[in-house]
């Protein structure tokens, strides 16, 4: 983690009116008792980081320009998620290594209906949203990782994957741009080449990527590898049975080989399907879990002072993890609320984790009521990534608006 690369997210929810900040403040101090696992600060050893339980409630603070800043993780009692707040909308920021994306919005929703209790609004169905009064159980507090680890051989070595050309922003980079379209008009476009929504769109992105590169190689530009890979997070309790509230997700990578020739957008669709519904079968996923856990387990990295560890990682992520993809997708999927309190709310945005400054952009979708908001996070001077995306959704017959560019 750095100031660039802070492995910080945030979901919003914004709601039909100004958000009080003295009932947030009560909302959140009851939700927070009911989540004992993300009250935890990041602890320093001799051979490992630890989470340490302790009582310090996350900050509520004012929205800042740059969303997803770098946590004071070495700062004593620094809790590792926060409340942001401004106008009528209520977010939350999480580092990854507390949750994911599933674990977050749940917490989110409790906190959102706590506060809206709280400022007199009568919710009489709760659906399936955590209340502060449900008891806590062990199953939250669990390392699904470890409960669905089993030694399996390693998934293929994969070739490193052609990055995006663009220069990058002066510091700080982060800039958004944010779009929303038609929720049942994506999903039928998607129905139609009877595919899922997160594969339409992880196909739309490679045809983008697709065009960049092959605009790059008409300039006379050296494209140097020709392998184009999206990162796809997957909620790993979609495949195994687990409760877990913890960080619980790992990542596919579909890829299209152009060392093989330029792809229609109808083979890239076909060819994502089937990579997709390979690569998230329980077997297949199981050779992708094995594969992170097993280092662990190593007697000769569990002596490791953390000093060397620190060095390994950061050695490795940079020559390796952060080569193997030309961008991320990262699908939170549809929120669900009681009828009640989703008419007390516009709309949920998803704001992944800035991008490392290989990959350079990174986006995120969420679906509410009948709309997909889409957002892009991009460190680049460019936004060509992103106008070819959203062009070609329009050109789909699917309805674009944007919402947003910061």
């Amino acid at each position: 983690m750095s100031d660039d690369l802070t492995s910080v997210f945030r979901i919003t929810a914004s709601l039909k009116e100004p958000v009080r900040y003295s009932a947030a403040r009560e909302a959140v101090d009851i939700t927070s008792g009911r989540f004992p696992y993300f009250n935890v600060t990041l602890g320093h050893g001799i051979f490992w980081h630890f989470l340490e339980f302790n009582d310090i409630l996350p900050r509520i603070q004012a929205e800042e320009s740059i969303p997803c800043t770098a946590f004071a993780s070495r700062r004593k009692g620094e809790p590792l998620y926060r409340i942001v707040i401004k106008g009528s909308r209520i977010s939350v920021e999480f580092v990854h290594i507390l949750t994911d994306g599933a674990g977050a919005l749940e917490y989110l929703k409790s906190l959102l209906y706590t506060y809206l209790t709280i400022t007199g609004k009568q919710i009489s169905d709760r659906g399936n949203i955590i209340l502060p009064s449900d008891p806590v159980s062990e199953e939250e507090f669990e390392d699904g990782y470890n409960r669905f680890f089993q030694k399996l051989p390693p998934p293929s070595r994969m070739v490193k994957a052609w990055h995006l050309p663009f220069r990058l922003n002066k510091s700080p980079r982060l800039r958004l741009i944010r779009a929303e379209v038609d929720a049942s008009e994506i999903r039928g476009m998607a129905q139609k080449h009877k595919v899922t929504v997160t594969e339409y769109f992880v196909s739309v992105y490679h045809f983008a990527l697709q065009k960049i590169y092959l605009s790059e190689k008409e300039k006379g530009r050296k494209a140097g590898r020709k392998v184009l890979r999206i990162e796809v997070p997957v909620n790993m309790r979609k495949i195994f049975p687990s409760r877990t509230m913890r960080n619980f997700s790992l990542f596919v990578l579909p890829e299209i080989d152009l060392r093989l020739g330029t792809y229609t957008f109808e083979e890239i669709l076909n060819t994502v399907h089937h990579q997709l519904q390979i690569a998230t079968n329980a077997k297949q996923i199981s050779r992708l879990l094995s594969s992170n856990v097993s280092p662990e387990k190593l007697l000769v990295v569990r002596l490791m002072p953390l000093f060397i560890k620190k060095m390994v990682i950061a050695s490795v992520y940079k020559g390796l993890a952060s080569r193997r993809w030309s961008g991320i997708v990262t699908n939170l999927g549809m929120v669900d609320l009681p009828a009640e309190m989703a008419d007390m709310v516009s709309s949920f945005e998803l704001v992944p984790p800035p991008p490392n400054l290989n990959v350079r952009v990174n986006c995120a979708l969420v679906s509410f009521k009948n709309t997909l908001r889409i957002c892009f996070c991009n460190v680049t001077q460019s936004h060509e990534l992103e106008r070819l995306i959203l062009m070609h959704l329009s050109e789909a017959g699917i309805r674009v608006r944007i919402t947003g560019n910061d």
